[in-house]
Parts: structure tokens; C-alpha cells; sequence
């Protein structure tokens, strides 16, 4: 996960956050509709979410990551 984290800092700098959350922790429940789609619906871990809606689950791919903050107007700078 830490490489993940270096590999978005390294790409889109201060545009993008990390933040790993323990689903069992009381921090989970600042995230509800992470906390929905884990708990009510079985979607695999890891969750990763964008401004707090999950939006890929059961892996992580920096390549589908990408995609997501493209569609969201971030590029990576040349």
C-alpha cells in the first residue's frame, strides 16, 4: 500500500490523498457508503474510494486508479 500511496504522489503530487482506513475501526464509520458496500453487499477488500464513493473493489490497480482520477479531470503531468 505504501507504494501505491508513493506511486500517486509521484504522479499527481499534492492533487491526490491516500488514506487506508481498518474496515474494523471506528474510522470506517466516516465512510458510509464504503461501509455499505463492505458490510452489506460482500464486496471483496481492498475498497478503494474517490471522495468517498468505492469505486473498485477485490484489488488494486494502479492502471484502473488512473482511470478513475481521469475521469475526474487529473492527468499525469508529462
Amino acid at each position: 500500500m505504501v507504494e501505491l500511496e508513493g506511486k500517486l504522489a509521484r504522479y499527481y503530487g499534492n492533487s491526490v490523498r491516500v488514506e487506508y482506513v481498518d474496515v474494523f475501526s471506528p474510522r470506517i464509520d466516516d465512510f458510509p457508503m464504503a461501509q455499505r458496500a463492505i458490510f452489506a453487499m460482500n464486496v471483496p477488500l481492498p475498497v478503494i474510494a474517490f471522495d468517498g464513493e468505492p469505486k473498485i473493489a477485490g484489488g488494486i490497480s494502479m492502471e484502473m486508479i488512473s482511470e478513475e482520477l481521469e475521469k475526474r479531470g487529473l492527468t499525469i503531468p508529462d
